[in-house]
C-alpha cells in the first residue's frame, strides 16, 4: 500500500512581504511626521486666543465693576490686569479682578488685543494687532 503525501504550504508572510510593509510603512511616516509640525503651532495660536480672552474678560468685568486700569499702551494694562486690582469702592470694592494668565505666558496674547483711541483694550479674534504689545 502507498502511501501519498501532500505537501503541506505554511501559512504566514514571507520575509519579502514583511520588508515591504517597513518600507511602506517607513515611507508614510517619513512624509507625515514633516507635515505635524503645523499642529503645534496652530496648538500655541489657540493658547494665545484662550489667555488673551482670559486678560479680556478680567479687563471687562474689572470695568463694569469700577476698577480704574492704568493708562499707558497694551502692554502696560495687560500688565496691571494680570497683577491685578480691586475697584476704589461700589458693592465689589473686596473683589481682586485678576487674569489668570502667567506672566511669562503673555507675549502670544499682543496680536489679539488691541487699543482704542480712548485707551480702553478690546479683544480681536483674528489677531492682527501689534505683536509686542506697544
Amino acid at each position: 500500500m502507498k502511501t501519498k503525501q501532500v505537501a503541506h504550504r505554511r501559512s504566514g508572510f514571507s520575509l519579502i512581504e514583511l520588508m515591504m510593509v517597513v518600507l511602506i510603512i517607513g515611507l508614510l511616516a517619513a512624509i507625515m511626521v514633516p507635515n505635524l509640525g503645523f499642529l503645534t503651532g496652530q496648538a500655541d495660536k489657540v493658547k494665545d486666543k484662550r489667555n488673551a480672552q482670559n486678560i479680556m474678560l478680567a479687563y471687562t468685568t474689572g470695568v463694569a465693576a469700577g476698577v480704574v486700569w492704568p493708562e499707558g499702551d497694551v502692554a502696560t494694562q495687560v500688565a496691571a490686569v494680570i497683577e491685578g486690582r480691586k475697584p476704589s469702592n461700589g458693592a465689589l470694592a473686596s473683589v481682586m479682578f485678576q487674569a489668570a494668565v502667567a506672566t511669562d505666558m503673555v507675549a502670544g496674547t499682543y496680536p489679539f488685543i488691541g487699543s482704542k483711541p480712548s485707551g480702553e483694550l478690546f479683544f480681536i479674534s483674528s489677531g492682527g494687532q501689534n505683536p509686542t504689545g506697544h
